[in-house]
């Protein structure tokens, strides 16, 4: 098989492994500094321990219940009295009850502050601070302790109008645990109203075992199902600066609100993962809302669903005023003329725009806006306005005193939305649809202003929204205008951009201000994408002129959901420019979000490719090319993604007939893009990194291997009491029976985790490469020795023939590196299996479940026959067949674990057994070839000491290093009688008969019958150096 090493395609790999990396570096890095402020704590909080029924703490002896407090408040909980309202915090991934403390002190403070008649008992769960994100093997026992914890709390309330409900905060994969609890049979589902989750995975990030996905799929199905209506939930997500868990992974169809910190009224930043949880701005958003949800009357959570979805609204969406919700908040019909005792103020808006700034309002001030104009929107920004009641609609009637008045009006203050400042002062916005208001009969719009001893401004512009909406396209250039200059005094404009809607179409906004006649109070866009709640609000500066357009979940297809949207709100006092630009870093780093996990398949992928292609030049070739040869060669995307997208299909059309027929992991992309482009740039790019692995792999083999067999022996010193001769021993021993490892391994697998007899092989693995290396330099170090030896013996045997040199034969390094690699890959799939079996050693010697046991078994039976020395057998029957097999499960592990992961291993697994299997049961069928030793003998025979010159080549590729030279011995003792000159006289015959037979076979001339064995074994070794 020609082998061709084809450096462009490697070079051209190496182009989008950089794109990936700069993705990579755009993903990790591009996102704003943390501007949260920090939740301090006024008194020392402590942590006490909750007393739990001695079955509970025999069953779950990690986890506990703890109550929080501080200060005068510690000693009336360690007495167990509790009087509030209940709320327990579920802690997520590596969680501590301590993550608690945040909203549990700003609680304390603000029932202190505000002399609620009510208050807030916190209790936190200690969850041994497990890798529930990695791996789900405890999170059942996890919901089982947590239902236990929620009736421990409410047995802990001794009177009769004690709670019957606890609030549930969920932080990470707490969120998940607070809706698992439902699946519980000892679960009161009326023991909740109110769920909140925290950055909590509603969409499983990583699926490293089946564990995580039977939960997931277990909690799904039953919301999906449920029909509990009278809980809340409220699912928060961090936003772009949440690199663990992605703004598209937060939403969920159960929950009643699903939004984003940057969204958020009064938040409007980013938090990363940790940082929702002590960040000032938000924790006040969740203690407000906490507050008025619950009953003055009853001092527990209010019962009314729809009351307290308003609240949760009103605090997490439409926040338009005031920081407190009630009941009477907006009246939807307010008397105007004469509510109040002495003159008002009605002042006409007479233009089309309109700026009223007062030092301070004296008496109530109204502004009327006529519908009478061909204007359709009304735009509105009141800065330090405080009035709760402000926009109305209403028909004139009367005129009194030249004033055309109002009496009565419909509130539409609950339009307004309040908006950031760079002065911290109040700032609202409102868009009031005219055409609406004409529709249903109003005459006028009234903007009013209550007293105030504090400076008052509130902007008003009459516009066509069809005059004022830009268009967002860029039409293929990398830049665009919308707009050079904006009109004057213009107040108002909206950016429609319909071109984004997948995650790489992904672009920077730029509002740049020209021409400030005052200091500007900062333009502020409002981005909105209706389909999920990845919106955001921010507030433009002189160092923050662009902001970014990225969305990470793409637009439903198929469904009018409506377009990405900007609201831009601008000071008059200024002109501005407004201009779009693609931006393809930003693209390439939404992508990378996106589509990160799956470059672990592509990696598998290639080097199930690369060794079908070993496997298959074992049979036609007799020699095994190295991973860095033959990757190039087989590693080629072309046939391997369009059998994925057939694959696929076939799945997708007969799944509805097959029950037990996974989903594919590619059954969600459609398109051209993403069903060829990016599948094709990950491969690439995943094969950049497989190639570079390769090199790094043996650069550490060759380099480092003297050092990792040093540390390996000081190691083994500590359980051999310090005696190096006999840890060397062992190491020998090991290399040398490698079924005692396999054993030692499965061994390992039963009484400790499956991941850590894994990582024990990968390392022994490491080991055998290493002595493998250390061989095949061993033949070519002793090369010179051994033409020293002949040129001694021709001093008195001028017949002895000086030895060629010959690279060692790397079949068996090449094999194994192949399969190394996978082997490496494997283990860190299982590594928090191992992480997890450390953390929990002190309580079980033995990780229970095991998602990595059966692989782990397999993985170790397996290689317990492959290490042996005369591994990898060429030419044998069926090797094409297995080569099949094997670009199947490259095509299997395309299409089922792209982002499904826990698949991986089992692929790999299987693809050992083949390998095995192979190597062990088809030399029973493989017809058998005269061996190298056999032919020398012959030949020997034949032409007695005339044929050392082939001997000894043979010998050079057949022998072991350590009976080489006893070979070499015994040949020239017995092939070279000293003293017959017979012999002598032969032997140059043979010589000379031999040279005539090369020269020909150099001329292309047929070969004489009686070498013909010397020079075809002399072709194929020259081939396979080749």
């Amino acid at each position: 098989m020609a082998l061709q090493f084809c450096f462009r395609y490697v070079l051209f790999s190496f182009f989008f492994l950089c794109l990936v990396l700069l993705g990579c570096y755009n993903f990790l890095t591009n996102y704003e500094t943390n501007r949260c402020n920090m939740t301090y704590m006024y008194e020392y909080p402590q942590l006490v321990r909750i007393s739990l029924p001695t079955n509970v703490s025999n069953t779950y002896p990690k986890y506990g219940l703890y109550a929080y407090g501080e200060g005068r408040q510690i000693q009336k909980i360690r007495s167990m009295k509790f009087s509030g309202v209940p709320v327990l915090f579920i802690p997520g991934n590596r969680g501590s009850p301590k993550q608690v403390r945040s909203i549990a002190s700003v609680a304390l403070r603000k029932h202190l502050k505000d002399r609620t008649p009510f208050h807030f008992d916190f209790f936190a769960l200690d969850l041994n601070e497990e890798y529930t994100g990695l791996f789900g093997g405890f999170l059942r026992d996890q919901t089982k302790f947590a239902a236990h914890a929620v009736e421990k709390i409410l047995q802990l309330y001794k009177s009769d109008n004690g709670p019957d409900s606890v609030v549930l905060i969920g932080h990470s994969m707490g969120g998940l645990i607070a809706k698992g609890l439902f699946l519980e049979d000892n679960f009161n589902p009326k023991s909740t109203k109110i769920i909140i989750t925290l950055a909590t995975p509603h969409t499983p990030v990583l699926l490293l075992d089946t564990h995580i996905d039977d939960y997931y799929t277990r909690v799904n199905n039953f919301w999906d199902e449920f029909s509990g209506h009278n809980i809340t939930i409220v699912s928060v997500g961090g936003g772009p600066r949440d690199l663990l868990v992605k703004s598209s992974a937060t939403p969920t169809p159960h929950a009643s609100i699903n939004v984003i910190t940057p969204d958020i009224p009064g938040v409007w930043l980013s938090v990363d993962h940790l940082c929702i949880l002590w960040c000032n701005e938000f924790v006040l958003v969740v203690a407000r809302s906490l507050f008025e949800s619950v009953d003055y009357r009853t001092k527990q959570i209010i019962d009314d669903f729809e009351l307290r979805q308003k609240i949760f609204n009103y605090h997490f969406l439409d926040r338009s005023g005031s920081k407190r919700y009630h009941r009477s908040i907006y009246p939807a019909e307010v008397p105007l003329w004469g509510s109040y005792r002495g003159e008002n103020t009605w002042v006409q808006m007479n233009t089309t725009q309109m700026d009223w700034t007062v030092p301070k309002v004296l008496k109530p001030a109204h502004i009327t806006v006529s519908l009478h104009t061909a204007a359709d929107v009304l735009a509105i920004d009141a800065r330090n306005h405080e009035t709760r009641d402000w926009i109305f609609a209403c028909v004139v009637e009367t005129s009194i005193s030249n004033m055309r008045v109002c009496k009565t009006g419909i509130n539409l203050s609950m339009k307004a939305k309040i908006f950031p400042h760079k002065s911290g002062h109040k700032r609202k916005f409102a868009l009031v649809d005219l055409s609406k208001l004409r529709m249903d009969g109003f005459t006028h719009v009234v903007v009013r202003t209550l007293p105030t001893d504090e400076k008052v401004a509130v902007t008003m512009e009459l516009v066509r929204k069809r005059n004022r909406t830009l268009i967002g396209v860029t039409n293929y250039l990398p830049k665009t205008t919308l707009i050079s200059r904006t009109e004057p005094n213009a107040l108002y404009y909206a950016v429609d951009m319909k071109s984004v809607v997948k995650p790489w179409n992904s672009y920077r906004l730029f509002v740049e201000s020209h021409n400030c006649s005052i200091p500007s109070p900062g333009a502020v866009v409002s981005v909105n994408v209706p389909w999920n709640s990845e919106g955001s609000t921010s507030l433009m500066s002189d160092s923050t002129r662009s902001i970014p357009i990225t969305i990470f979940d793409s637009k439903p297809a198929g469904k009018d959901v409506g377009d990405v949207k900007a609201h831009i709100l601008l000071n008059p006092k200024c002109t501005y420019s407004i201009r779009l630009e693609y931006s393809i870093w930003l693209s390439i780093g939404a992508l990378f979000t996106k589509v990160s996990l799956t470059i672990a398949s592509y990696i598998t992928v290639c080097l199930l490719l690369t060794l079908a292609y070993q496997l298959k030049a074992l049979q036609e070739d007799s020699s095994c090319p190295l991973l860095q040869l033959a990757m190039p060669v087989a590693a080629k995307p072309y046939v391997v993604i369009q059998a994925t997208a057939l694959v696929s299909a076939v799945v997708q059309h007969i799944s509805p007939y097959v029950p037990l027929l996974p989903t594919t992991d590619i059954q969600g992309n459609v398109g051209f893009v993403e069903m060829l482009i990016i599948p094709f740039v990950l491969y690439l790019a995943s094969f950049a990194i497989v190639y570079i692995s390769g090199i790094a792999m043996i650069v550490c083999i060759v380099f480092q291997g003297q050092a990792y067999n040093n540390v390996l022996l000081r190691f083994l010193n500590k359980f051999f009491f310090g005696l190096a001769w006999m840890s060397e021993w062992a190491m020998s021993g090991a290399n040398k029976v490698p079924i005692v490892v396999s054993a030692f391994m499965v061994t390992v697998a039963y009484s400790a985790c499956g991941g850590l007899a894994l990582a024990i092989g990968l390392g022994f693995y490491f080991f055998k490469m290493v002595s493998l290396y250390e061989d095949f330099w061993e033949e070519i170090v002793y090369w010179p020795l051994r033409v020293l030896k002949a040129k001694l013996k021709q001093r008195k045997d001028k017949s002895v023939v000086t030895p060629k040199f010959q690279i060692p034969p790397v079949d068996d390094f090449s094999f194994h590196l192949t399969l190394l690699m996978l082997w490496t890959l494997t283990t860190i799939l299982h590594v928090p299996s191992v992480l997890t079996w450390a953390k929990n050693y002190r309580y079980s010697n033995t990780l229970e479940p095991d998602p990595g046991f059966i692989n782990g078994v397999i993985m170790s039976v397996c290689v317990g026959f492959l290490w042996q020395a005369e591994v990898p057998k060429s030419g044998l029957v069926g090797s094409k067949y297995l080569s099949h097999a094997v670009f199947m499960a490259a095509v299997l592990a395309m299409t089922f674990a792209q982002t499904t992961l826990y698949r991986l291993p089992v692929i790999v697994s299987g693809v050992f057994i083949c390998v095995t299997l192979h190597q062990l049961v088809a030399p029973c069928f493989s017809e058998e070839e005269e061996p190298i030793p056999q032919l020398v003998e012959a030949d020997s025979v034949q032409g007695g000491s005339g044929d050392l010159k082939s001997q000894l080549t043979e010998l050079l590729q057949a022998s072991s290093l350590s009976s080489l030279g006893q070979e070499l011995s015994s040949s020239a003792s017995s092939d070279l009688p000293a003293g017959d000159d017979g012999t002598d006289d032969e032997a140059d015959d043979k010589n000379g008969a031999a040279e005539e037979n090369g020269a020909s076979e150099a001329e292309g001339n047929a070969t004489p019958s009686s070498d013909a064995s010397t020079s075809s074994f002399e072709q194929i070794s020259e081939r396979e150096i080749t």
